[in-house]
């Protein structure tokens, strides 16, 4: 059985999706309903969830940054839009960050139930499909060799500036610009596959090569994007970014959210795991050399650190400075970092919309980078912190005040006393009424 979640900021629609699925003949556990996109979040962090259908136009968070948000925080999870006349463009932009169908309001039942339907059964048969790597192709058979060959040379810069252009249009011109960043992306392939066996042969690590390759520019496929093989084991990802994402948190996290695709992907279907290396977003195809190398150093930097997947090349440095550090020192930089977040966490977890963003930039450094350093040093996650200070102060309130429901549920950073009574119950296992009844 399934878990859905609806997110939209009227009620009735909200209320009317859910009706309408949990009387269909699907498969269906659980409508979870959100009315705004922090709700929405709650619910991923605490929830099991495979399919989300979100509202694009909402106040405090709007559609595309909760996308942005599941991203960071689940990539396998579908997302559908919900969308009223007028706002293709931002629809489209949404399916660029990863959502899967938009629907336009109104929705008729027939509608929602088939596209929920085609949607969880792709969700079942991908595994399927990029399961079944025990073929005859190639890599030659999807990259070309030729094409393969030149954007080596252009990324290790054994090509003259002067020749690369013309390079560029004998591949096919397949990238426009101008902005660019690169993701290498090292495959660890001694095991792999359906049953997760031991590949010891040179045909069933070529094998393993095709169905990962396959994995990777299928995840891209969203993002005008080249993919090449530049080490026996290794692959390089270059990413065209469009000129209106390049600024701002969305320059890194749409890097970031390909990245952890890619991971869960390459996991999921073929158990196949990786390391990846993340560039700086830099302008020009001459700055393709600059991303391959940064993507090479954040991915050596990471080689050491077996437990993550992942390196963005801002994160290197800000938390062992030189590698000279002892492993105590590192410690020390990376326990200093946790005391800073857990400080300002501390100090802003009553905030309304509160996001992993805000608190990853108050330390300057990659949510997902921060989130990893945090569950290593405390063994929870960050949410899971956020909501466990919450949850610990909505008690105190409940036991030693008289404030009602509501004014604690505001004062505690949650939108609506329903939302805060839920999180509450699913935290301590008890409703309000009886931490009242049961006393200090």
């Amino acid at each position: 059985m399934v878990n859905i979640l609806v997110v939209d900021d009227e009620p009735m629609i909200c209320k009317g999706v859910a009706t309408i699925l949990k009387q269909s003949k699907l498969d269906i556990g659980e409508v979870f309903m959100a009315y705004n996109g922090f709700e929405a979040l709650d619910f991923i962090h605490l929830e099991k969830i495979d399919l989300v259908f979100t509202d694009i136009q909402m106040e405090k968070m709007n559609g595309i940054e909760l996308i942005e948000n599941i991203f960071m925080e689940d990539p396998s999870i579908p997302i559908v839009i919900l969308s009223a006349h007028g706002e293709f463009e931002y629809a489209q932009k949404a399916i660029r960050f990863g959502a899967k169908e938009y629907l336009v309001k109104p929705i008729t039942p027939p509608h929602l139930i088939a596209i929920t339907a085609k949607l969880l059964k792709e969700k079942e048969e991908r595994q399927q499909h990029f399961s079944n790597w025990e073929g005859n192709r190639t890599l030659a058979d999807i990259t070309s060799l030729e094409m393969n060959y030149y954007l080596s040379e252009i990324v290790t810069g054994t090509v003259h500036e002067s020749e690369v252009q013309g390079i560029v249009e004998k591949i096919g011109n397949r990238l426009s610009g101008p902005y660019y960043s690169m993701l290498v992306i090292k495959l660890f392939l001694d095991r792999g596959g359906i049953r997760d066996e031991q590949i010891s042969t040179m045909k069933d690590r070529s094998l393993l090569k095709y169905a990962a390759l396959n994995i990777i520019e299928e995840t891209a496929s969203q993002w005008s994007h080249l993919v090449f093989n530049t080490h026996n084991s290794t692959f390089s990802l270059l990413m065209q970014v469009p000129e209106e994402e390049k600024r701002g948190t969305l320059r890194i996290n749409q890097m970031l959210m390909v990245a952890q695709m890619t991971h869960a992907n390459l996991q999921k279907y073929v158990n196949v795991k990786c390391q990846i290396g993340i560039s700086r977003i830099r302008e020009g195809i001459t700055q393709w050399p600059v991303i391959y190398q940064e993507a090479m150093e954040s991915l050596t930097w990471g080689e050491t650190r077996k437990d993550h997947y992942m390196f963005y090349i801002e994160d290197i440095g800000k938390t062992t400075n030189e590698q000279s550090l002892t492993s105590t020192q590192v410690d020390e930089a990376n326990n200093r970092i946790v005391f800073d977040t857990k400080t300002y966490i501390e100090g802003h977890f009553c905030d309304k919309g509160l996001k992993l963003q805000d608190i990853a930039d108050s330390v300057h450094l990659s949510p997902n980078y921060l989130s990893y350093l945090f569950k290593r040093v405390m063994g929870l996650g960050i949410w899971d912190y956020v909501t466990q200070l919450r949850m610990e102060k909505g008690k105190q309130l409940i036991l030693t005040t008289d404030k009602r429901r509501y004014e604690i549920s505001e004062e505690i950073g949650y939108e609506s006393p329903e939302h805060f009574s839920k999180i509450f119950k699913k935290h301590f296992g008890v409703n309000i009424s009886e931490i009242k009844q049961s006393g200090p």
